[in-house]
C-alpha cells in the first residue's frame, strides 16, 4: 500500500526476525516495507485498542460493574425501561 508523504525510517531488527520477515514477505508477494507497515498499524490499534479497554474498565468499576453477570444485568435494566 502507497501512502503520500510517506517517510523512510532505519530500523534494526534481530537477524532471525528480519529473515522470517523478508519470507513472509515473499510468501504473500508483498514488499518487507509492506509487511511491516501492516504489523506496525497492527500493533498500534491492539494499544488503542487497550487504553480504551482500561479507560472503560475504570468507568465500568466507578459504576459498581464488576463481572459479565452485572453487564448482563445492566442490559436488562435498560432494555426494560425503554
Amino acid at each position: 500500500m502507497k501512502s503520500s508523504g510517506a517517510k523512510k525510517a532505519s530500523i534494526t531488527l534481530p537477524s532471525e526476525l528480519e529473515k522470517a520477515l523478508k519470507r513472509l514477505a515473499q510468501k504473500e508477494h508483498r514488499t518487507l516495507s509492506g509487511v511491516i507497515q501492516e504489523a506496525t498499524r497492527y500493533y498500534m490499534n491492539v494499544r488503542r485498542f487497550e487504553a480504551i479497554q482500561s479507560e472503560l474498565a475504570i468507568k465500568a468499576l466507578q459504576k459498581g460493574v464488576k463481572s459479565e453477570d452485572d453487564v448482563e444485568k445492566l442490559i436488562h435494566e435498560l432494555r426494560a425501561s425503554k
